[in-house]
C-alpha cells in the first residue's frame, strides 16, 4: 500500500495545472466540509484517511486553507482522539464561525463533540460532548452547522436501531455555539433514500439537504428546514476514473451564486478507505433542481479571496 501511495502522489503531481482535482492530494482527506469565512479564504475540513487504513477508523482531523479553491495548504492535526475524553474513531466533521471564532463538530462514538479555537485553522481545544446519543440508539453521526433565518441550527443522521431507518435530527443551538438549547432537538420523519452525511444550503427560498447514498449523493428539497422534505434522487456519482466504491459525502460552497461542491473519491479502485477530496461546479435546472454532476479531472477555476 505505501509504494502505491508514493506512486499515487507522484502521478498526480506530473499531472500539471490543466489538471485540479484531486485538490487535496495528500494526507488522504474524505467526508469535506467547505466553508468561506469572514477574513475572505476558504478552508476545508475533513476526516484523515490513514495510508494503510482497512477500515474506517480515522484518528485525526486536519484543516486546509486557500486563497483560490485550488491551491490548498494542509495546516496539520488539529483535532486528535487521544485528547477527547471518550475515544473511538473519527468520522465526518463540520465547522462554523462566530464572532471571529471557530466552531469544530465531530462524531465520536456515542457522541457529537465541539472544540473551538481563536483561528480557523485549529487547533481546537477543550473537546466537549456537545450531544450523547440516548441509551440504546444504535448510531448518531455526520454533524452539520446551517444557519437559517438568523439562528444556527446543528443537523445529524440517526436511528434508533440497525433493522430501523435513519432519520434526520435538528438542534438549536445557543449563542456560545457550543450548547443545544434544552428540549430543541427535532426527529424528522424518516425520509426516503436518507441514509447519513446530511449537509444544508439554502438558495432562492428553497432548503435543500444532500446526503450519501451507496456509490452516489442525492439530496431532498423543502420550503423549511423542518420540512416536509421531497426526495429528489441521485445527482453525483462516480465515474472510471474517480470511482467511489461504497458511501458518498459532500458538502456545498457559494459565491456569488456559483455553487460548487466538494467532495471524496476511493484513490485506488479496489478499495474505500482511502479517500481524498475533489471539488467540482454545481449547477441547477431552472425549477431549482440540481442538475447532475459528474467527477472531472478539470475541476474548476481559480476564485481568487476577497
Amino acid at each position: 500500500m505505501k509504494k502505491s501511495v508514493i506512486l499515487f502522489i507522484v502521478f498526480i503531481g506530473c499531472i500539471g495545472v490543466k489538471a485540479q482535482n484531486p485538490v487535496i492530494k495528500h494526507p488522504f482527506t474524505a467526508d469535506p466540509a467547505i466553508h468561506k469565512w469572514s477574513d475572505g479564504k476558504y478552508y476545508l475540513y475533513g476526516s484523515h484517511d490513514k495510508d494503510d487504513a482497512g477500515v474506517w477508523d480515522m484518528e485525526d482531523y486536519h484543516a486546509f486553507s486557500s486563497e483560490n479553491l485550488v491551491d490548498w495548504k494542509d495546516h496539520g492535526v488539529v483535532l486528535s482522539n487521544s485528547e477527547t475524553p471518550w475515544g473511538g474513531p473519527f468520522w465526518a466533521p463540520d465547522a462554523a464561525e462566530k464572532n471571529e471564532h471557530y466552531y469544530f463538530y465531530f462524531p465520536e462514538g456515542d457522541h457529537i463533540g465541539v472544540a473551538d479555537s481563536d483561528s480557523p485553522t485549529g487547533p481546537f481545544n477543550n473537546p466537549r460532548s456537545l450531544y450523547k446519543m440516548p441509551e440504546g440508539y444504535a448510531q448518531a453521526y455526520d454533524p452539520c452547522v446551517f444557519n437559517y433565518k438568523g439562528k444556527d441550527y446543528l443537523v445529524i443522521s440517526e436511528r434508533k436501531s440497525l433493522d430501523l431507518p435513519f432519520y434526520p435530527v435538528v438542534f438549536t443551538l445557543t449563542e456560545s455555539m457550543d450548547q443545544i438549547v434544552p428540549d430543541s432537538k427535532v426527529e424528522l420523519p424518516p425520509m426516503e433514500g436518507f441514509h447519513e452525511g446530511p449537509f444544508m444550503f439554502e438558495r432562492k427560498g428553497k432548503v435543500y439537504m444532500i446526503g450519501g447514498g451507496y456509490a452516489s449523493l442525492r439530496y431532498w428539497m423543502a420550503d423549511d428546514l423542518f420540512g416536509p422534505y421531497e426526495y429528489m434522487g441521485d445527482f453525483f456519482t462516480g465515474n472510471e476514473t474517480f470511482t467511489i466504491s461504497k458511501t458518498a459525502h459532500g458538502s456545498v460552497l457559494e459565491i456569488e451564486d456559483q455553487y460548487y461542491l466538494a467532495y471524496h473519491y476511493d484513490v485506488f479502485p479496489d478499495g474505500a478507505y482511502q479517500r481524498t477530496t475533489c471539488i467540482d461546479y454545481m449547477c441547477f435546472n431552472v425549477d431549482g433542481t440540481i442538475k447532475p454532476i459528474t467527477p472531472t479531472r478539470a475541476g474548476v477555476k481559480l476564485v481568487l479571496t476577497d
